[in-house]
């Protein structure tokens, strides 16, 4: 079984949580024409690139890491778009989403 340290993980999700803040802020950017709202997004982006970067340097495996946040982040964009913005999610996408999510998790056990 794969052993990740527990600051693994909340290095993880809270690159997470700053990428999916980031992505929520972009509409109220206006384009990055709405100064605060864009200062804003783009230090949640950097907060989110630089936990991943500790995260990596931290001894996480690059191989699982990266396409696990490949996956996780859009469903977390779709869950952001649906309640904040009020747009639709195609349940063929969300399924297909959690779909990747699970064969990528599956594949980080398998030595």
């Amino acid at each position: 079984m794969l052993q990740i340290p527990l600051r693994i993980y909340v290095m993880f999700f809270a690159s997470v949580g700053f990428q999916i803040l980031a992505v929520g802020l972009l509409p109220r950017t206006r384009g990055f024409t709405a100064l605060l709202p864009t200062v804003l997004c783009s230090a949640l982006f950097v907060c989110g690139i630089w936990m991943i970067a500790r995260m990596y340097q931290s001894g996480a495996k690059l191989g699982i890491m990266s396409p696990l946040l490949a996956a996780v982040i859009p469903l977390g964009v779709i869950a952001v778009s649906v309640f904040a913005y009020h747009e639709s999610a195609s349940p063929l996408r969300v399924a297909l989403l959690v779909l990747a999510c699970g064969l990528i998790g599956a594949a980080a056990a398998v030595p």
